[in-house]
């Protein structure tokens, strides 16, 4: 896999042989449904990819299957650097360890280009169920209680996360998977859902307005956007410290010079376009600034953390 200085030189290479006709567009697949956190966080990097690559950038919210609906088309696409995927953790890495049956295996059909944006969760629960954990919880263990959680789809990092915190806090609660965070939200805010783990831009509005519950949050730190709201780790669940990410991907097979190409516009955006900075700020989220090979690594030790915590939490897809 490639580093820094050889991503710099192959795109170099590529651009000075590439012909003179107008290049086609980047067809950037979503593996989530439009208006989701991973729809939002692909459109603030589509504006600021277009302007490196100097090619349209069309995003294209491809829902359903946990994902895998959007992992197949760009595993299917053509490996030439025309068409991407974004997508999370429960889309390409996890899946494998809880025994999703799946038309294409992620792991060998993707190439990592980059991680777009990495984020702690909120969990978020209906407001009328409490303001606090222990809140939550008493009336989750109450006899008779029959309380439902969200996900973004079976072996999603929503779904992992929430079947961790069931065994952890010793709480039945029943899995309830969408397609996207809105359909989720919305159901939360009908009372139909009692909880959700999420990126904070799927729930910040409501929260703030009283309708949700933030009762912690699962980075290694408070967020600036909810000072008052403690992490896992001051409730008491230091194994919930989870960061989820957004990745980048092009079909397996791809030229290096492809994957160069594209790869160096993403870090010089990461470094240089504030917008992009500001945009995910705002939802939440850090930029990380990756070279394929660091991508790539990341995202085998976050497969074998959660292989893992699968195991010992024998959480099972539905």
């Amino acid at each position: 896999m490639i580093g820094r200085t050889l991503v710099a030189a192959l795109a170099l290479a590529s651009l000075a042989a590439a012909p003179a006709r107008t290049q086609e567009p980047l067809r950037l697949v979503v593996c989530a449904p439009g208006g989701s956190t991973v729809d939002l966080t692909a459109r603030l990097w589509a504006d600021a990819l277009k302007e490196r690559l100097s090619v349209p950038v069309v995003v294209e919210p491809r829902a359903g299957g946990g994902g895998m609906v959007g992992v197949e088309a760009v595993a299917r696409a053509r490996a030439d650097g025309t068409t991407a995927l974004g997508c999370v953790p429960g889309s390409s890495p996890l899946r494998p360890h809880l025994g999703v049956p799946m038309a294409v295996d992620p792991n060998t059909a993707l190439t990592p280009v980059a991680l777009l944006a990495t984020a702690p969760f909120v969990f978020a629960s209906d407001a009328r169920l409490g303001a606090t954990l222990p809140e939550f919880l008493a009336r989750a263990r109450a006899p008779g209680a029959d309380l439902s959680y969200a996900s973004v789809g079976n072996g999603s990092l929503a779904h992992l996360g929430m079947e961790l915190f069931k065994a952890r806090a010793g709480v039945a609660l029943v899995h309830v998977p969408y397609r996207g965070s809105p359909e989720a939200v919305a159901d939360m805010l009908g009372g139909r859902i009692a909880a959700f783990i999420t990126p904070l831009s799927a729930v910040q509005g409501h929260v703030e307005q009283g309708r949700l519950a933030a009762l912690f949050t699962t980075g290694e730190a408070r967020l600036p956007q909810l000072p008052s709201v403690p992490t896992a780790r001051e409730v008491g669940l230091p194994d919930l410290a989870v960061v989820t990410w957004h990745g980048l991907f092009l079909p397996a097979g791809v030229s290096e010079a492809a994957l160069a190409r594209l790869s160096v516009a993403v870090m010089a955006a990461a470094r240089e376009d504030a917008r992009l900075r500001e945009g995910l700020a705002r939802a939440g989220s850090d930029l990380p600034v990756t070279t394929p090979a660091e991508a790539k690594a990341h995202i085998a030790a976050e497969s074998e953390t959660w292989k893992r915590v699968i195991a010992e939490a024998g959480i099972r897809a539905d």
